[in-house]
């Protein structure tokens, strides 16, 4: 099989779909199959004066052979006139993750920051590569979602990710590169036996392709027909999650109701939906015992790297850690002002409006910000008793990572309370009539922290 611009049409029509993008960007290593792909594209996009296309080349710093490789990829994208965007990422395999995993985790983090909406990046994966990942997953025990091997389309950040060469060998690529003389170099790190995919070109490739010199098209192929399979799974798990999901979880009896291999799909599919990390395979085994069975109102929970899994009122909640709002002694922000909860507001803003006969009256001691110590205690309505905190969070059906995160306003005693679905003024501190006063809201909290809904309401 030979490759040209034309073969490369043929294989981009069926991702693009409909949708015609106005902006494609490639993948550029600085190698021999990303320099043909972006040669070949750099051709389609000279016939469409309304398309625009760039490089982006990302440098992992992991060896003294980067900097060669940036030096390529730039006289790359030179040679084919296509303006280049260089971006610099650090490698962390703190977590436990491979040198290849956490580099490719940093790879596709700096593309999705990148990439403009609806923006298509183009990836130069070909057939081998499709084949070693489908071996390499089979290798390390994977599910039917790792043997699918690499989506051709997917999104990624604001655009879409595309590999329009999967059914492309890579020795077409290389004598593309050559014949078009473009300045590539290799990557030592495909040379370097300490990683898996080195060592599998290396060793096993070879005795593979003499006994089956078509494997690598038929591997290829094999992972497209899980693809399918897994697409129909997916397909499945969409109408079940629509069926029982409540707001941002899951009915735990709907969940119950299902056979267990069903129920663990489902679960892996509403995870990836979140855009959370999948548990590992003994993780997951556990959820049924440990949350989806659990007695109590404390909201049981397990946790893997990235992700929370907690039961609470016969719902299952999954949800990135969250963070503390981080403003304990803080002085309330002036009226007109919002402060952010959390580093960047990842728990939303606290907004501070002035009003007149409503809301936290304006006292002689400035307001300021408090978490929760325990044994706080509040009068809603004048003439009311004074009720503990804890019973009123509880009774607002509040999970408990939200009431943990609850606002507290006060200067010497509790003035406020401010939660993401509510604010509650004590009585003694709410503004008459005509009085100034402050109106305190929550803003964008994630879904997470509002009161689970009362089982009526969620048939």
């Amino acid at each position: 099989m030979t490759f040209s611009p034309e073969v490369l049409a043929r294989h981009l029509a069926p991702l693009l779909g409909e949708s015609r993008p106005q902006s494609l960007a490639i993948a550029l290593s600085g190698g021999a199959d990303s320099a043909a792909l972006l040669h070949a594209t750099a051709a389609l996009a000279g016939a469409d004066p309304g398309l625009s296309l760039r490089a982006i080349h990302v440098d992992h710093g992991l060896s003294a052979a980067a900097g060669t490789l940036a030096a390529a990829a730039a006289a790359i994208a030179a040679a084919t006139g296509v303006p280049l965007t260089s971006l610099a990422v650090a490698v962390d395999t703190a977590g436990g993750a491979s040198v290849e995993a956490a580099a490719r985790a940093a790879r596709y983090a700096a593309f999705a920051r990148v990439l403009s909406p609806d923006e298509c990046l183009l990836s130069a994966h070909h057939c081998e590569d499709q084949a070693e990942t489908l071996l390499t997953q089979l290798l390390r025990g994977a599910g039917l979602k790792g043997l699918a091997a690499m989506p051709a389309a997917a999104p990624l950040g604001r655009g879409r990710l595309l590999r329009p060469l999967l059914g492309v060998p890579r020795a077409a690529l290389r004598d593309y590169a050559l014949a078009a003389r473009l300045p590539f170099s290799e990557d030592p790190m495909n040379l370097d036996l300490r990683y898996d995919r080195a060592y599998l070109r290396a060793r096993l490739w070879p005795v593979l392709t003499d006994r089956w010199p078509g494997a690598a098209r038929t591997l290829a192929r094999a992972a497209g027909h899980l693809a399918q399979a897994q697409a129909l799974l997916d397909e499945a798990s969409s109408q079940e999650l629509a069926r029982i999901a409540r707001g941002p979880a899951l009915a735990i009896d709907g969940l119950l109701a299902l056979p267990g291999a069903r129920r663990a799909e489902l679960l892996r599919y509403w995870l990836g939906a979140l855009g959370l990390p999948r548990p590992p395979a003994r993780r997951l085994a556990l959820v049924e015992r440990e949350l989806l069975t659990a007695r109590g109102t404390g909201g049981p929970r397990m946790t893997w790297d990235g992700c929370e899994l907690r039961s609470f009122a016969g719902l299952l909640y999954a949800f990135a850690p969250l963070p503390d709002a981080a403003v304990a002694g803080e002085a309330l922000p002036p009226a007109g002002s919002a402060l952010p909860l959390a580093a960047r507001g990842a728990l939303g803003t606290l907004e501070v409006t002035a009003t007149v006969g409503e809301g936290l009256a304006l006292g002689r001691e400035p307001w300021r910000l408090a978490a929760r110590a325990g044994g706080e205690r509040l009068a809603l309505a004048r003439g009311a008793p004074r009720r503990a905190l804890k019973d009123l969070l509880r009774e607002a059906r509040l999970p408990p990572w939200a009431r943990e995160r609850a606002l507290l306003v006060g200067a010497g005693t509790l003035g406020a309370v401010v939660l993401p679905h509510a604010t509650w003024v004590a009585a003694e501190h709410a503004a008459g009539p005509a009085q100034p006063g402050l109106r305190l809201a929550w803003r964008g909290a994630p879904a997470v922290l509002m009161p689970a809904p009362p089982a009526s309401e969620r048939e």
